[in-house]
């Protein structure tokens, strides 16, 4: 929940950290010297001692990251946050002295340490105000916001609603209530509307993008909703029990808070949060550089595609992204321009079970389409939705909303992880698998996925497109 990115978060943020701490240190230095010496700035040699660099490194990393709520900041007030940096630079200055003191190598004055200590916190406040005004900014307009819906009508259920209406800059956006059995009248809370009954969740998370599902229910009631966390789980659809207490015997789950309360978030994803941030930082950089590098293919490509049929050069379609998210992925067109209203008149000849439509010999995939698909070259422009953020470079192929609204509810969890270019499928049976057995290549790669599944998923890519086995 609001803890799930907090180890990707210390990870990146502690470099920058760390990086302004030793430029604090740097300026004190000089502060120090004009104190002492006029404007006649003169740094001894042992303020830029690679030794002090370092050992401040080690001490400021080791405070910072044994704050467990360092980089949360959906709900964090300002007053936890000057809390926070103050007792990481009064500890570390007071270690960083001791350090010095015991080494004998205690060469600066009072002056010096109050220069430094002064201006790493004003750094480090800094850094984490500009952050969290970004983040609210970029939440209060939409951006980043998860869709929650609220089984409850009670009171408990009513302060959760309450809450997350009153801070928008946190990014929850509640888009409904469930209650216990059916309500023959109309009913809503705060304009939140009651959607259903929970017999209706599955139906809920199947139809719609739900990326929390916030139990709020009393103690005595948390009996009756074991099958509906089994369906949250099931569906790969996050869970969270709003709960005051702990329990230690239920699989896969995350203690963390919630507004404030004790939470179990029940989470079928890989837990594995810095190198879903690698993995991310990857996707983006390689994309872009990946765009740069084929823009010369792209171009003659387009050109190809627009001069020999009748149509746009890309071809756009709605797809779902992750928890169902909706977004229009880029495809060099490779079929004529009026391919979709021809679908129908194609469903019999579908050579895949199941929602996914597929034919070896597509009538309508253009002579110069049929080439682009045998070399892969039409995936090219989805290295924009990469880049965007939207996709990844190995993950689930996007699938299209109506075969999501097919989907059993074991197969739906493939939608639980950003969706890619390539992956097991792609490097497989491709079309010799089936629609099953697909699903279930998607879901062994969410359930053992690693930095190092995808590098392996990416190097038997180049193969399959050098071989163009592609279609």
């Amino acid at each position: 929940m609001l803890g799930e990115r907090v180890t990707a978060l210390r990870r990146l943020h502690l470099a920058c950290d760390l990086i302004l701490t030793c430029l604090a240190f740097v300026a004190a230095g000089a502060l120090d010297s004009v104190f002492h010496n006029g404007l006649h700035v003169r740094i001894p040699a042992s303020f830029s001692s690679a030794q002090n660099f370092i050992v401040i490194c080690a001490i400021w990393g080791i405070l910072i990251y044994r704050q467990k709520q360092s980089y949360v900041y959906r709900t964090k007030p300002v007053s936890d946050i000057l809390k926070n940096v103050l007792s990481v630079v009064i500890t570390g200055t007071f270690l960083f002295v001791v350090w010095l003191f015991a080494t004998k190598t205690l060469f600066y004055g009072r002056f010096f340490f109050l220069a430094f200590a002064a201006i790493d916190s004003a750094l480090l406040i800094g850094l984490r105000l500009a952050v969290l005004g970004t983040l609210h900014h970029r939440r209060k307009s939409g951006f980043n916001n998860q869709n929650v819906i609220v089984v409850g009508t009670g009171d408990l259920a009513k302060s959760v609603v309450d809450d997350l209406k009153a801070n928008p800059e946190w990014g929850f956006r509640v888009t409904g209530l469930l209650d216990w059995k059916e309500m023959t009248k109309l009913w809503r809370y705060q304009d939140i509307p009651l959607i259903g009954s929970l017999s209706q969740l599955p139906d809920l998370i199947r139809d719609n993008q739900v990326d929390y599902v916030v139990f709020a229910v009393p103690h005595d009631q948390l009996n009756r909703v074991d099958s509906s966390l089994m369906i949250c789980e099931e569906m790969g659809t996050k869970a969270c029990l709003m709960a005051d207490f702990f329990s230690t015997n239920i699989a896969k789950k995350e203690i963390t808070e919630f507004l404030g309360r004790p939470v179990i978030v029940y989470n079928t994803t890989p837990d594995c949060k810095f190198q879903i941030t690698i993995k991310n930082v990857v996707d983006r950089v390689g994309a872009t550089l990946g765009l740069l590098v084929v823009s010369p293919i792209m171009v003659a490509v387009a050109a190809l595609v627009k001069l020999t049929s009748r149509g746009p050069m890309f071809f756009k379609q709605e797809r779902c992204g992750i928890n169902g998210k909706r977004f229009r992925v880029f495809k060099f067109r490779t079929m004529v321009h009026n391919a979709e209203a021809l679908k129908a008149s194609l469903l019999k000849e579908n050579e895949m079970d199941g929602p996914a439509f597929k034919i070896e010999d597509d009538p309508r995939i253009t002579r110069i389409g049929k080439l682009l698909r045998k070399l892969s070259v039409d995936e090219l422009p989805q290295l924009i939705n990469v880049a965007r953020g939207e996709m990844s470079l190995v993950g689930p192929r996007p699938p299209l909303p109506d075969e999501v609204g097919k989907y059993s509810r074991w197969q739906r969890r493939r939608l639980s992880m950003k969706p890619g270019i390539t992956c097991l499928w792609q490097v497989g049976g491709r079309n010799n698998t089936t629609f099953d057995e697909w699903m279930k290549l998607d879901l062994q790669y969410i359930d053992n996925w690693s930095l190092w599944l995808d590098t392996k998923i990416l190097l038997k890519t180049v193969p399959t497109v050098i071989n163009a086995t592609g279609r």
